[in-house]
């Protein structure tokens, strides 16, 4: 009788090691797809960067910069605001996902909502229940028929001065966002705010063809 009770024991232990190896191989294929994911979204923004110059439309970089944003935590939806300082608001100039389409040009006071906070404190905002968050503006939200669940939000900034806002909503998991998601999104917004302090202080070039002038008379 012993015996078989041993066994049993035995038997579930080994179907206990089992799932418990059958979930860290999971895990690990998760980290490993995540990791996959990290590079090349990573590798095509660096080529972005390094074409980049002054010349060029700098809405494609910080376009690649957003699409970088959201691969990297496995988000659907994100968004650029820049402060427009003659209105002293925030204003959404690029967006992906849902409401790619309507959300570009809503413009809000620049010390409203969750975005608002960040620009004013130049901190970093974490919201697992945008619903249960004082400084959130469901306004946008219901003209809008989209639904923000969690965001994570960091400031744009480039010489000590805030240019703008990165947002992104909603992770595919479910899951709310982290300290180290926040960390990966300040890094792309400081390429972000640096691109485009370097294209506003860059100057125009001028046009170095000038007519012949004919050539002076005796």
């Amino acid at each position: 009788m012993s015996t078989r009770r041993g066994d049993a024991q035995f038997i579930r232990f080994l179907q206990q090691e089992c799932t418990r190896l059958q979930n860290e191989n999971q895990v690990l294929n998760y980290e490993v797809q995540a990791l996959h994911r990290y590079i090349r979204a990573l590798q095509e923004l660096q080529q972005t960067v390094q074409d980049f110059t002054p010349e060029q439309e700098i809405l494609a970089l910080l376009d690649e910069t957003m699409e970088c944003a959201l691969t990297l935590l496995d988000a659907t939806d994100g968004s650029l605001l820049l402060v427009d300082e003659e209105t002293d608001e925030l204003v959404f100039v690029l967006v992906h996902g849902t409401v790619s389409k309507t959300l570009p040009g809503q413009r809000f006071d620049r010390r409203q909502g969750i975005a608002g906070w960040v620009a004013e404190h130049r901190e970093a905002a974490i919201v697992g229940n945008v619903r249960a968050d004082a400084r959130f503006l469901p306004d946008l939200d219901e003209r809008l028929g989209f639904v923000t669940r969690s965001l994570v939000a960091v400031p744009l900034a480039a010489r000590g001065r805030v240019l703008g806002v990165i947002e992104v909503l909603n992770k595919r998991s479910g899951e709310g966002f982290t300290d180290e998601d926040a960390s990966l999104l300040s890094i792309l917004a400081t390429l972000a705010a640096s691109a485009l302090d370097y294209a506003a202080s860059s100057p125009v070039k001028a046009d170095t063809k000038s007519e012949e002038q004919p050539e002076a008379q005796p």
